[in-house]
């Protein structure tokens, strides 16, 4: 996961994350480079039996605590907090500079 909460090549407020048909589509604007990426979509994600999402470091620990606690519905959602497993299993592993700014009170070290 990336500091804005991305994940895969999906990058908040992208149209792509309206895709709902196509599993594995392309970028040609990405704001971090490079610009052309293939990705796949949030379909592809939430079909899978095992999602695990790595995140490492400070810079990303407030996009972590926006995607993994419960922060309310005015908060817009981040491409990591629409990461939710139909029938699968989702399994965060973070450091523990990344998870500084959790809510969360049950940790597995």
């Amino acid at each position: 996961m990336g500091p804005d909460g991305h994940i895969a090549s999906l990058f908040p407020d992208h149209s792509i994350l309206d895709e709902k048909d196509e599993w594995v589509t392309f970028v040609t604007d990405s704001p971090k480079p490079p610009p052309e990426r293939i990705t796949f979509t949030l379909p592809v994600i939430n079909s899978a039996s095992n999602v695990a999402v790595v995140v490492t470091g400070s810079s990303k620990a407030e996009a972590a605590h926006l995607a993994i606690d419960d922060v309310g519905p005015d908060v817009p959602s981040s491409p990591a907090k629409m990461v939710q497993p139909t029938k699968g299993k989702l399994i965060w592993y973070l450091d523990k500079a990344a998870a500084s700014k959790l809510d969360c009170t049950k940790f597995s070290e």
